[in-house]
């Protein structure tokens, strides 16, 4: 996760003047520094002209955009939902596909939820710190993503349990233990080479969809064998 003091640092090297063309706007430009601030620091230690510095846009349009910091922090919880709910949508339609085999939905649902933590990183700890700390945030977080996330796939947990691919005695318990397993910090590949420097970093994230897969899954013979992530044509998750 980028640190939010580098950020500041980065920003007050820019020279002045107006937004690039492929910069963010100054209100899309604030959520996304707000959000790693909230993520890294929590709610309390975020501070706004910080994150307004790392933004690369003047203090006062966090009141002008957003009027408060309780605000700010729902429009970031807002933004993550809407970063998540095409990944839902996508999760229900492979959960209910029941043309195909039970073992290839639980498969590919997996890979689906792996490939969106691996696109955005600052997820993890935002809703780590915020889904624990003060009642109304971890409610909010809870209702708005935890709750239709694990919705999303709870009857196809359900399915993978009663047929025993999954071991588990609650589709919730299996749910936590995937997210877990699949959300990783950034630095995962690095500090995984520092004891196993055998694994490469650029396919670190893939082989851990791999081991996940075959580690969470129990699957028949016939259908354990079917071409792992590494090899089946998807871009690598590290």
């Amino acid at each position: 996760m980028t640190d939010p003091s580098k950020l500041v640092a980065a920003q007050a090297s820019r020279p002045k003047g107006r937004r690039s063309k492929d910069m963010p706007d100054g209100r899309q430009a604030l959520l996304i520094a707000a959000t790693e601030a909230f993520a890294s620091l929590g709610f309390d230690g975020a501070d706004l002209r910080s994150v307004a510095a790392a933004a690369g846009v003047a203090p006062n349009l966090v009141r002008v955009h957003f009027g408060n910091k309780a605000a700010l922090w729902e429009a970031c919880l807002d933004r993550i939902v809407t970063l998540a709910e095409p990944v839902m949508a996508e999760v229900h339609t492979i959960a209910t596909d029941t043309r195909r085999s039970l073992a290839d939905r639980l498969r590919d649902l997996i890979i689906r939820v792996a490939t969106f933590y691996a696109a955005h990183p600052q997820v993890r700890d935002f809703v780590v710190r915020h889904g624990a700390e003060a009642p109304e945030r971890s409610a909010m977080v809870t209702e708005k993503l935890l709750r239709p996330a694990y919705e999303s796939a709870r009857e196809l947990f359900e399915a993978g349990i009663a047929a025993g691919i999954i071991r588990s005695s609650h589709p919730a318990l299996f749910f936590a233990l995937l997210n877990a397993a699949l959300n990783q910090p950034p630095a995962f590949p690095m500090l995984l080479g520092r004891f196993a420097p055998e694994i490469d970093p650029e396919t670190a994230r893939t082989q851990l969809l791999d081991t996940t897969i075959a580690t969470l899954l129990h699957l028949p013979p016939s259908q354990a064998d079917a071409e792992p992530a590494a090899g089946n044509g998807l871009t690598p998750l590290s």
